[in-house]
């Protein structure tokens, strides 16, 4: 099964507060300082759909939290972590990715 290291979030509306936006686009690798690869939300949500995993990873004690599926109470469908005790592998709190 194929699984993708989260490093990097895109999120709409940009600069608007985390409860306030949705993550758009993620980007994928091993090093958390760049991103090897970007997908789209739709993209990862019908991947997880076939299988592959998606998770995060805190630097702090290389704890993971897997990526599911959510729908948004305002109808947008998105993705999130699972809900743990580390604030530093939730997708809200990583980097913006430097797409250039």
């Amino acid at each position: 099964m194929v699984s993708y290291r989260i490093v990097c979030t895109d999120q709409e509306p940009a600069g608007a507060s985390h409860d306030a936006a949705h993550i758009v686009a993620v980007g994928v690798g091993d090093d958390p300082s760049g991103a090897d690869r970007r997908f789209e939300v739709d993209e990862v949500r019908a991947k997880i759909d076939r299988g592959t995993t998606f998770y995060t990873k805190s630097e702090a004690t290389g704890k993971t939290a897997e990526v599911e599926k959510y729908d948004c109470s305002c109808g947008y469908e998105t993705i999130r972590t699972n809900p743990d005790d580390r604030i530093d592998n939730n997708l809200d709190n990583l980097r913006e990715c430097n797409w250039q």
